[in-house]
C-alpha cells in the first residue's frame, strides 16, 4: 500500500484466503467470520509473536562512529510486550468474537450456530448482538499505539471468502480497520477518512460515489454503518480521539448505534483529555466501553520498568559497554517519568551525544543533560506526572514527536565526522612533532576550526599551518585565523574548478566537424550552422570561442591547487 495512506492514519495489514477452523466454543460454530480468524493464542505465543527485536551483534561496537550512529536507530523498533499488552490483547480477541457472534452472513449457517450455542430454540427467535468495545486512555508516549498496531499485526486485515461448506460464499471481510481522527475533529472528516480507508483496502470507490457531494456528517454517519455491515468489518479502531471537538455525544450515540444495532465494535485510544471529553456522556461511554476501558499510566519505578530498559540495554553502540546500574535506572525514570516512548528517546540521544568523542561511558549526568536538551516540548507532561496532577493531565494535547529526530542525528553524525577529521590531524601532528603536545598546538586548532566550517581536512590542515607559518612573529592569531580561512576558500574553489575542467576533458563521443570560415568572416560560420543553434553555440563549436577552463593547466591535481591556492 502506498505511504498516503500512513499518512491519513490507516492501518494496512495482510489479506489472505479464507482457511476454516471450527470452533471448540459452540457459540461460535457455523459462523464463517469467526471460523476464519486464527486461532486464540497463549500468553506465551502472544509475547512471542508482538515482541520485535531487531539484530544485534557485540562487534558492532568496533565499527567507525558514523556507522555505528546510525546503528542506534534500532532502538526505535524494538517492542517490548509489557503486563498491559496482554491484558489489551485478551480484551480484543474476546470483543471480536462477540462482535461477529451475531453477525452470521449465510442464513442456513446462522440457524446452525443458534441451534448449536442455544440447543432447543426456535428458528425465528431473536438472538441480541452482546457486541461491546473499550477505550485505551494514556498520556502521550506510554505505547498506546504501539500496542494497538501489535495487536493488530496478529489478524490478518482482509480475509477473501469464496465458498463455505461447498457453498459459493463470494465476500471480502475486513477484520479491522485503523484510522486515525482528523486533524480538524470534525465528524465529517472521520467520515472521510473511513471510507478512504475501505477504498485502500478493498479497491472499492465509496469516496468518489459519496463525497462527489457536499455531504453532511448526518448523512454520512448512517452510510459509514451501512458499509461497515455489508464488507463483515470486524472492529473499528479510533486513534487519538481526543482530536474530536464538539461531537462527542453525537459520535458517541454513533458508536453505540454500530456496536449495538450492527455488532460492529470500536476501540477507541486517545490520552487523558479523550477520557475528560467523554465524561458527560457516561451512559453511552459504558455501552460502547463493554469490555471495560484500559488506562496504560506512566511506569512506577519497579520491576516492569527494570524489565523494559533490560531489554533495550543490549542495544549500546558505545566503543566501551556501560553497564545497566541502579543509579542509571533511576536517572532514566525520573528524566522520563515512566513513558516508555522518552526512555528509548533519551537512551537514543545519550548515545549520539558520546559517540565519536573521547569518552563514550553513559552516565547518570549524561541522561540528565540530554533530557535537558531535547524534551523542552515535554515539560507540561512531565510536571503534571510528577506532581500527579491528572487535571493538568486531562487539559494537555497530544504532543507528537517534540524532539526532531532528524537534526538530533545530523548533529551526532557531524560531530562524528569532526571527530575523525581531528583525530587525522592530531595523528599527522604527533607524526611531525612527536614532542609536541597535542591540541595546543596554533594550527591544530585552526585546523579544527576549518574542518567545523566545513572544509576538507586536507585543505584546512595546509591552510591552517601556511596561515600560522606567516604570522607566527607577529603572535597574531586574529590575522592567521582570516588568512587560513582566505586560503582554505581559494584552495577550495580551486579544487571545485579544477574537477569541474576535468569532466570537460571526458570524451563525449564522436563530434561533427565544425564549420570554418576560410574567409574569416564569423558571419558565414553562423549562417552554416545547424538549426536551432545559437550563434555563440556555432562559434564555439568553430573553436573560435574558447572555454575557460582550457586556461588551466593540464593534468592539475589537488596537491598542485593546494598548494597554488596556500602560495
Amino acid at each position: 500500500m502506498n505511504d498516503n495512506g500512513r499518512a491519513h492514519g490507516f492501518g494496512f495489514g495482510r489479506k489472505v484466503e479464507a482457511q476454516y477452523t471450527p470452533s471448540s466454543d459452540p457459540m461460535y460454530r457455523h459462523n464463517c467470520y469467526i471460523e476464519a480468524l486464527p486461532p486464540p493464542l497463549e500468553t506465551e505465543e502472544v509475547i512471542k509473536k508482538m515482541q520485535r527485536f531487531p539484530g544485534y551483534d557485540d562487534s558492532e561496537r568496533r565499527l567507525p562512529p558514523l556507522e555505528r550512529i546510525y546503528a542506534v536507530q534500532k532502538l526505535s523498533n524494538c517492542i517490548v510486550p509489557l503486563p498491559d499488552y496482554i491484558e489489551i490483547e485478551k480484551k480484543f480477541s474476546r470483543m471480536l468474537l462477540n462482535g461477529y457472534f451475531a453477525r452470521n452472513p449465510l442464513s442456513a449457517e446462522w440457524v446452525k450456530q443458534m441451534q448449536s450455542a442455544f440447543p432447543g430454540i426456535g428458528e425465528d427467535a431473536l438472538v441480541r448482538s452482546n457486541a461491546a468495545g473499550f477505550a485505551i486512555y494514556g498520556t502521550s508516549g506510554v505505547g498506546k499505539t504501539t500496542v494497538i498496531e501489535s495487536i493488530l499485526s496478529l489478524y490478518p486485515q482482509v480475509i477473501i471468502h469464496t465458498q463455505y461448506n461447498g457453498n459459493p460464499f463470494d465476500q471480502q471481510q475486513i477484520v479491522w480497520l485503523k484510522l486515525d481522527c482528523p486533524f480538524d475533529g470534525s465528524p465529517r472528516g472521520l467520515c472521510i477518512n473511513f471510507f478512504q480507508g475501505i477504498d485502500r483496502v478493498l479497491g472499492t470507490r465509496y469516496t468518489d460515489k459519496l463525497l462527489s457531494k457536499r455531504v453532511t456528517a448526518d448523512l454520512l454517519l448512517p452510510k459509514m454503518a451501512e458499509v461497515a455491515g455489508e464488507c463483515g468489518l470486524g472492529v473499528l479502531v479510533l486513534d487519538e480521539v481526543q482530536r474530536l471537538k464538539g461531537a462527542g455525544e453525537k459520535l458517541l450515540s454513533f458508536f453505540v448505534q454500530l456496536t449495538n444495532v450492527i455488532g460492529v465494535p470500536v476501540l477507541m485510544s486517545g490520552t487523558y483529555k479523550a477520557m475528560s471529553m467523554f465524561k458527560d456522556e457516561a451512559a453511552a461511554a459504558r455501552r460502547v466501553a463493554g469490555q471495560g476501558d484500559v488506562v496504560m499510566d506512566n511506569f512506577a519505578d519497579d520491576e516492569v520498568w527494570r524489565h523494559l530498559l533490560k531489554k533495550l540495554w543490549r542495544y549500546q553502540y558505545t566503543d566501551i559497554p556501560t553497564p545497566l546500574s541502579d543509579k542509571l535506572i533511576n536517572a532514566f525514570h525520573e528524566q522520563s517519568q515512566g513513558i516508555t516512548d522518552i526512555a528509548v528517546k533519551l537512551y537514543m540521544f545519550a548515545q549520539w551525544q558520546v559517540i565519536g568523542t573521547g569518552d563514550e561511558k553513559i552516565t547518570p549526568k549524561l541522561v540528565e543533560v540530554v533530557a535537558k536538551e531535547n524534551l523542552h516540548a515535554m515539560g507540561p507532561i512531565l510536571r503534571a506526572l510528577r506532581t500527579h496532577d491528572f487535571e493538568a493531565l486531562s487539559k494537555i494535547e497530544d504532543i507528537r514527536s517534540p524532539w526532531d529526530m532528524d537534526l538530533v542525528l545530523k548533529n551526532a553524525c557531524r560531530q562524528a565526522h569532526l571527530s575523525g577529521a581531528m583525530a587525522t590531524i592530531r595523528n599527522e601532528t604527533l607524526a611531525e612533532n612527536s614532542d609536541a603536545e597535542v591540541g595546543s598546538l596554533p594550527h591544530e586548532k585552526l585546523a579544527l576550526q576549518l574542518v567545523q566550517a566545513g572544509f576538507d581536512g586536507d585543505i584546512a590542515r595546509i591552510a591552517a599551518r601556511k596561515a600560522c607559518d606567516r604570522f607566527a612573529a607577529q603572535t597574531d592569531m586574529k590575522r592567521a585565523s582570516v588568512e587560513a580561512f582566505r586560503l582554505a576558500q581559494e584552495a577550495d574553489d580551486l579544487k571545485k574548478e579544477a574537477r569541474i575542467a576535468q569532466e570537460m576533458k571526458k570524451p563525449a563521443g564522436r563530434k561533427k566537424a565544425p564549420v570554418v570560415s576560410l574567409s574569416g568572416d564569423l558571419r558565414e560560420i553562423v549562417k552554416h550552422a545547424e538549426k536551432a543553434t545559437t550563434p555563440y553555440e556555432a562559434l564555439k563549436n568553430a573553436g573560435v570561442i574558447k572555454s575557460p577552463y582550457e586556461f588551466f593547466s593540464k593534468g592539475a591535481n589537488n596537491d598542485s591547487v593546494l598548494s597554488q591556492a596556500a602560495s
